[in-house]
This record gives structure tokens, sequence and C-alpha cells, in this order.
């Protein structure tokens, strides 16, 4: 019996040891360096921004944490959030909310603070910045009178009590859980004010004598952008490379934990296909099909995006998972041609929704409403667009677009349909002038794509249709300038309420930039122009609301409005797929909105993996330099 106690004794003792443990094989090893093609590449990092792709989220999730989570059951968890908790300031009658913060670091080893939170939401929610998000913020106090420009940021009621200690203050008495369900949403991290601001300081973007390079721009720049999440920004360069390195400050005391106790992997890399294009290739290929070939030759372990082809090879070993987040078409509400609402609904009935799903080939979800599925109803875990009705038919209705145009008066007229290409003219342009005497990069762009299917479609009706697309450096200034008649968005929200979704096109909260210029409060309509004052107080009326069957059923209600509205009209819900290798383990996606978690990934025999990409590297650069005419594609020409 004493020999069974002592042994239980050291096993107990033994299991702090065991779960301390280190994954790395000696003093000089940082750990695996794994080859992955996670997204394409992102163009901008800056979470709060319009986003240009949905996938971008997943970049986010990795480098950035919120306050909460929501786990696969749809329950509120904390993330760098400890634990909050309601307060009601008797003397004041104020309503308030506490976060208590984790003990975390930013990858320059300076402390996560509150006053990072602080920083960030009023980022959004000031005049100047144009933020879908800033809706989801303005249950705070004065969040609202801030953003229209009549207070000022010291008037919002967010303050930072310590370093681990963030307070709210609500314009009302309003459901904290609710709250914490809001501030899941990755647009919503913390953000370090002195990194941002000197950037725009230093940053000669509105200075004539200089010329602006938008690598300047801190969410654009390696060397300048910190991160709270489990990884870091390594490398950042279009066209070349997207490098994600360990975060060792992330839940890590460096004097005293294993520099892989929070994160195993050092780095994930992905390098674009186009540096390792040698001049004399006779068919130079697109990235997907480099990523592609790459994984079929086992130096590529995990394969996140796909054309159609190889995502129907692949199609027996690909996972999927929900994201939430639509492709949207906007209509320009102010323009003449799409002015008239049954205009609006009739471009969009005629839309077949699974054509558009197959034509992307990829796993896409045709649309039913405009808020997704996966949004919360009444109850967390509960579905809002399987609790409503179908807002939108999967399948065209020709036969209902042309009634409604004739409804409407309208019998033809031309109509500006707007996409994006997601590459800066920099990227695309050097690709052509490299490959301008032989055959031409195909560069898949699913945007196109489907620009040319709805072309078609409203040609169809008697409709002229002229196409444009817009680099991705342009695209915020092309959306801003309104000169097109339907804009094709990625609507990335992320959100499980539905109203993020739905009252950025109300007047009083599309986030948008305010002129301050005025002394009274002021205001500016959504990217469609829409100006309805009957949805305007709809919304108006659910801002404050936090009573769950009170607020969803008044959120059913905007909805339906909005289809009668229709600024806009949801095509395809975004899925997440991708294939891993057999070499790599530990591959998780995590909680509600079906982020990777990539800090416990393991790579079968990693260090000799590693040695063979340096040897292969170099030998690439050789050959690369030695070649005829210097015809290895360099970017930065």
């Amino acid at each position: 019996m004493k020999k069974i106690v002592a042994l239980l004794l050291l096993m107990c003792m033994c299991i702090p040891l065991f779960s301390g443990c280190t994954t790395l094989q000696g003093d000089n090893d940082k750990g695996a360096n794994i080859s992955m093609f996670i997204t394409t590449f992102p163009q901008s990092l800056d979470p709060a921004a319009v986003q240009l792709s949905a996938d971008t989220a997943m970049i986010f999730s990795l480098i950035y944490q919120p306050l909460t989570s929501i786990n696969e059951k749809g329950k509120v968890e904390g993330a760098l959030a400890e634990k909050w908790y309601s307060y009601y300031d008797k003397r004041d009658e104020l309503y308030k909310m506490y976060f208590v913060l984790k003990e975390t670091a930013w990858s320059d080893g300076i402390q996560v603070t509150a006053q990072d939170f602080v920083y960030a939401w009023k980022r959004i929610l000031s005049p100047e910045m144009q933020s879908p998000y800033a809706s989801l913020l303005y249950p705070i106090k004065n969040a609202m009178n801030y953003k229209s420009g009549v207070m000022t940021s010291d008037d919002v009621g967010l303050v930072a009590e310590s370093e681990t200690l963030l307070c709210i203050t609500f314009e009302y008495d309003y459901d904290i859980n609710l709250f914490a369900e809001a501030v899941s949403c990755i647009a919503l991290v913390p953000l370090r004010e002195n990194i941002v601001e000197t950037a725009i300081k230093n940053n000669p973007k509105n200075d004539p004598d200089k010329k602006y390079n938008r690598d300047q721009d801190w969410d654009k720049n390696a060397a300048i952008m910190v991160c709270n999440g489990s990884y870091k920004v390594q490398g950042y360069e279009e066209g070349t490379k997207l490098v994600l390195e360990r975060n060792a400050f992330y839940y890590r005391d460096p004097e005293d934990d294993y520099l892989d106790k929070s994160v195993v992997p050092y780095r994930l890399t992905c390098i674009y296909q186009e540096t390792t294009i040698i001049g004399n290739v006779s068919e130079p290929i697109d990235e997907y099909t480099f990523q592609y070939n790459k994984y079929l030759a086992g130096n590529c372990y995990y394969l996140g995006a796909f054309t159609p082809t190889i995502y129907e090879s692949l199609k027996s070993q690909i996972s999927t998972n929900n994201l939430l987040s639509t492709y949207t078409y906007y209509f320009n509400t102010a323009h003449e041609i799409t002015s008239d609402a049954k205009t609006r609904q009739a471009l969009s009935c005629a839309l077949d929704r699974t054509e558009i799903v197959n034509i992307m080939g990829t796993g896409m979800i045709a649309a039913t409403g405009f808020v997704p599925t996966g949004v919360f109803d009444v109850k967390q875990g509960s579905d809002f667009r399987k609790a409503g009705t179908d807002i939108y038919s999967t399948t065209a209705d020709v036969t209902k677009a042309k009634s409604l145009l004739q409804q409407a008066g309208v019998s033809g007229g031309t109509i500006k349909l707007y996409y994006l290409i997601p590459w800066t003219s920099v990227v695309y342009s050097s690709l052509e002038k490299h490959y301008s005497v032989r055959n031409m990069v195909t560069n898949y762009n699913p945007y196109e794509e489907i620009a040319k299917y709805a072309k078609q479609v409203w040609t169809e009706l008697g409709f002229t249709v002229e196409l444009t697309g817009i680099y991705a450096e342009n695209y915020q200034d092309a959306l801003s300038a309104g000169e097109w008649d339907v804009f094709g968005i990625d609507y990335v929200i992320n959100s499980v309420d539905a109203f993020a979704y739905l009252a950025p096109f109300a007047t009083y909260y599309s986030g948008n930039y305010v002129s301050t210029s005025l002394e009274s409060a002021t205001f500016t309509p959504h990217y469609t122009g829409l100006q309805s004052e009957e949805y305007d107080s709809l919304i108006g009326s659910i801002v404050y609301v936090s009573n769950r069957s009170e607020r969803v059923a008044l959120l059913h209600q905007a909805e339906a409005k909005f289809a009668e509205l229709c600024p806009a009209t949801a095509l395809f819900q975004y899925t997440k797929s991708y294939v891993i290798s057999s070499k790599l383990d530990n591959m998780e996606v995590k909680g509600w909105y079906n982020y990777y978690d990539f800090s416990d990934l393991r790579l079968d025999n990693y260090i000799a993996v590693n040695s063979k990409e340096v040897a292969e590297s170099l030998e690439a650069a050789e050959y690369a330099a030695s070649a005829d005419e210097g015809k290895s594609i360099d970017l930065s020409e």
C-alpha cells in the first residue's frame, strides 16, 4: 500500500514537469518552419477597416486576440478577458461593465493593456474612420455622439482604470452578456496607439513633395506592426511572401518558460509563386496551381485556397467550415438606373445563386437571406437565418424580375458593375511586363467570373452592362466615390449579432467618414446612399434593446424592410475549405467562427524538412542569378 501511495505521489510531482516540457531539440532549435498556403495575400492587416477578402479573418485570428470568443456550442468564453461583470453606479446613475484582462504581451514584449482597447475602439468611433463595425460599439455612452462629431473622444464611456481593468459605461441599461458576444468580433481587437499614430504621422501620404509608399502604412509593414495573437507578422510582401512567426511573448514569461510554451511552430511561411518563376519557364502558372503542385510534391503542408479545378481534384480530402461573411452586390440608390427599389429587387432576383455557387466551384453556400446562417437568434447558438423566412430564392426568377422592371417603368439602360482585382496594379503590371513576349499568367479571379455571369443575366433583361475591375489599392476610394451602379464586395462582418449586418445601411450607423466642420451632428450615409426614414427609425429602435426576444423580433422586421428597399443583395455565404498533409498534426478549427488554432501544430521530422528547404532556396537563388539576361522576376523593379 505504501508503494502505491509513493508511486501516486511521484506521478503527481511529475505532472507539472511533463506539462512544461519543450518540443524543441537542442538550444539552437527554434521549431518548425511550416510551408503553408493559408489564404491569398491579405491586402491590409487593419482589423477595423473595410476588408477586401473574407479570408483575411483567418489571418486576423492568428495575429490578434479579442476580449472574448464563442465556443462551438455558442457560449461566450474569455479570450484575452479573464472575466467580466456589471456594476451600477448609484451616485451617477450609470450602468457599467468591467473586463478584467489576462496578462500577456505584444510581439515586441510590451504588455497588452486595457488602454489598447480604449484606443482601438475610439479609433473605430472617430469621425475620420471608415469602419463598418462602429455600430457594434454604439451601446457605449456617447459613442454615437462622438462619431457624429458633436462630442470628443474624452466623452466616450471607455476608460482604462488600470493596465488590466477596462471599464465601459453604457448609454442605458444593457445586457452585458450581449455586449460580451459583440466584442468577440475579430475587428474589435486591441491596437497599440504609439505604433499606429507614429506611422500615420511619418507617412508622406499627404505630403505633395514626397512620393507616397503604401508599404509605409502600419497595417502593410511587418517592420512596424505588432501583434497580440499567437503569431506576429514577420514577412509581408505582396507577390512574394507572407510569413507569420511565433509571438514569443504570447502568454509566456521569456525568463522562465520554454520558447514553445504557448506556440509550438516557429514560422508559418507562404512563398508566392512569382518569386520562383524563372525567365525560361515556357508556361508560367498562377499561385493556386503553384501551391497545389507544392502540396502534391509534399512541400506544402496546408492548402487553404483553390481554383474550381483544384478544388474538384481534392474534393474527397477537403474539410469545410462556414464563415460569417457573404459576397454581396451593393446597389447605388443615388443613381438613376438603380434609384427605384423595384429595379434593385429585379436585378437581385434575376440572379441564380445556385449557378453563382457552381461558378465559384469551391463549396460556397447560396444565400437565402442577407444575414448569413450562424448568426444567433433568440438563444445563443440558435440560427437567425433558420428562424426567419427565406429572403432570396436560390434559383433565378426572371419572370418576377421582368414584372418588377415593368412596375418600375424601366426597360433598359447602362449599368456600371465594379468588381475587385485582388492584387495591386504594381504586382499585376510586373507580371504583365515580364510575360509580355510569352503567354501571360492567367490569374484566377472569382469576382470577375461572377461579374461576367451577372452581365449575361442583366443583358438578357435589356440592360447594357459595363464591367470595371478595380485594383486593390484603389478599391476603398472607388467604393467611396460612388461612380458605380453595382459594386461587388466581400461583406466581412464576422459577428453573431444580426444587428451588425443590417445597421450599417441606416444613415446614422454606416460607420463612414463624418465631416466635423459643421456645428450640429452629422452622419454620412452608407456607400449605397440609402436614405429611408422608416429603416433608420427601425434600426434606431434596436440599438439599445438588450431583451433578446424583443430585439430579435425587431431584427427580423429590419431584414424584411431591408429586402424591400434592397440597397444590397447577398449572393453567397463564404466557407473556408482546406486540405492538410498527413505529416502535419494537431491542426484545430475552434469555436463558432471556425477560426484556425495553429499554436500546437506538429510537423513530422521538421529539422530535416527545414534543412532541405533552406538548401532548395539557396539553389533556386543561385539558378536565378545565373539565368540569361537576369530573367528571374523581381517585383521591386
